[in-house]
C-alpha cells in the first residue's frame, strides 16, 4: 500500500473509531492540538451521516425520538458503514438492522423504517409515463389474455403494522396523539403519481395479484390466480377493477403482449 493509502486507511479507522494510529502523522498548530484536529473531522462524520439517515427516515426519527435515533444511526454505520459514493443509499439497510436488533421500547420501529425508504424511493425515482386506461382500450381483444404490465420504478411494497400510514402521518404533522398499533401485519404499496407520494394498504387478493403481474405473470393469469387461489366469485370483474385502479393511480409504466395485430 502507499503512504496515501496507508493514511487514508489510517484516517478512515479513526473516523471509525478502530484506530487512534492516525493522530501520530497529523501535526496541530498554536490553536489546536492534532488530537482535537483529527475529533472534529470524527464529529463531523458521524454527524453528517446522522443528518442524513434522519432526511431519509423522518418517521422513524420521529417515532423514537431525535436522542433515540442518534443512538441508533450510529449503532448502524459503525455495523454497516457506507459502501457508496453517495449518502443516498446509507440507509437501504436500516430495516434489515432493526430486523437484527429490535428496539425494546418501539415494536414498530422496523415497519417504519421500511415505510419512510419506500417513501423516499418514490420521492427519487425517474419520472415515467404512465399507461392510461385509453392505451388499454385501443388494444385487440385477443391481446388481455396475454397483457403483461411493467409498474413505475416509483412503486414498491412492504409489510408492516396495520396503522403505519396514519401513524407516520400523525408524526409528521404533529398531530399530538398518536394512533395506537394496529398490531396486524398488512401489505401496503407507495408510489409516486406526478409529485406527489401516495401510499395505500393492499387486500389479500390484490397483494397476490400484485405479486404475480410484478413477477412477470400475465393478465390472463392474474384473473385465473384470483378465480381457483383467492376464490373470488367473480375474478374477472375484480380483476378488471385491480387493473383500472393501478392505472388510475399511475402504476403502470408499459405494457405488452403476444397477440398479432391486423394491418
Amino acid at each position: 500500500m502507499t503512504s496515501l493509502g496507508r493514511t487514508q486507511a489510517d484516517f478512515q479507522d479513526f473516523l471509525l473509531g478502530r484506530s487512534t494510529s492516525i493522530v501520530e502523522q497529523v501535526r496541530g498548530n498554536a490553536r489546536i492540538g492534532e488530537s482535537d484536529l483529527l475529533h472534529v473531522y470524527r464529529h463531523g462524520y458521524w454527524a453528517r451521516q446522522v443528518e442524513a439517515l434522519a432526511n431519509d427516515f423522518p418517521g422513524l426519527c420521529g417515532l423514537l425520538g431525535v436522542a433515540a435515533f442518534d443512538r441508533l444511526s450510529r449503532d448502524y454505520v459503525a455495523a454497516s458503514p457506507s459502501r457508496h459514493p453517495s449518502l443516498r443509499w446509507l440507509g437501504r439497510g436500516l430495516a434489515s438492522h432493526l430486523d437484527q436488533f429490535p428496539v425494546e421500547a418501539q415494536p414498530l420501529a422496523a415497519g417504519m423504517a421500511r415505510f419512510d425508504w419506500a417513501v423516499a424511493q418514490a420521492f427519487d425515482a425517474r419520472d415515467q409515463i404512465a399507461v392510461a386506461m385509453t392505451d388499454i382500450l385501443a388494444l385487440p381483444p385477443t391481446a388481455w389474455e396475454s397483457l403483461r404490465l411493467a409498474f413505475t420504478e416509483a412503486v414498491s411494497d412492504l409489510v408492516a403494522d396495520s396503522s403505519i400510514g396514519e401513524l407516520r402521518r400523525a408524526i409528521l404533522h404533529d398531530a399530538g396523539e398518536m394512533p395506537a398499533a394496529g398490531e396486524i401485519d398488512q401489505r401496503w404499496i407507495v408510489w409516486r403519481q406526478d409529485e406527489d407520494i401516495q401510499y395505500r394498504p393492499l387486500a389479500d387478493d390484490e397483494a397476490a395479484a400484485f405479486d404475480l403481474i410484478r413477477d412477470g405473470a400475465t393478465f390472463g393469469s392474474m384473473c385465473q390466480l384470483l378465480s381457483d387461489h383467492c376464490r373470488h366469485p367473480a375474478a374477472a370483474v375484480r380483476s378488471a377493477e385491480i387493473l383500472k385502479d393501478w392505472l388510475d393511480r399511475g402504476l403502470v409504466a408499459e405494457i405488452a403482449h403476444d397477440a398479432a395485430v391486423s394491418a
